[in-house]
């Protein structure tokens, strides 16, 4: 009975570890791109956001500055510019001068265990939790 009771909280425990895990990943690139966007906003700049596999480095044109963050859960980035994949390009209007979709696209983060969380970008550069919209149909 000791056996299966420590088991089940071992279990319990790693699973609750591992999405603590993800969320704090979640929160930190949430915060990232929401900065970013309002940094383009405010400070009449463009600020390129690279993903390099679990590297991320946020670059303000105005002044040449680079800001370089790991974020271990980075499982995909779906998100295409004119000027390259795997990047998003904020402005003062929002992504939507530098998109290759309508909408913008999507990053998917997932943990150890397989849990996900998705952050998509829109053309306005709005950063909100969920997926890109599939079902919207391009001209």
């Amino acid at each position: 009975m000791i056996f299966l009771l420590l088991t089940i909280a071992v279990v319990y425990g790693s699973i609750l570890w591992d999405l603590q895990r993800l969320d704090k990943d979640f929160n930190q690139l949430y915060l990232l791109l929401r900065t970013a966007r309002v940094d383009a906003l405010y400070k009449d700049t463009t600020v390129i956001v690279r993903f390099n596999g679990n590297t991320v480095t946020v670059t303000n044109e105005k002044d040449s500055k680079n800001k370089t963050t790991a974020i271990s859960m980075i499982a995909r980035v779906d998100y295409d510019t004119t000027m390259g994949k795997n990047m998003i390009v904020f402005d003062w209007r929002g992504t939507a001068a530098h998109n290759k979709r309508v909408h913008g696209g999507e990053i998917m983060l997932r943990s150890w265990l397989g849990f996900r969380r998705y952050i998509h970008v829109n053309c306005n550069g709005l950063v909100k939790e969920g997926r890109y919209p599939k079902d919207v149909k391009l001209p």
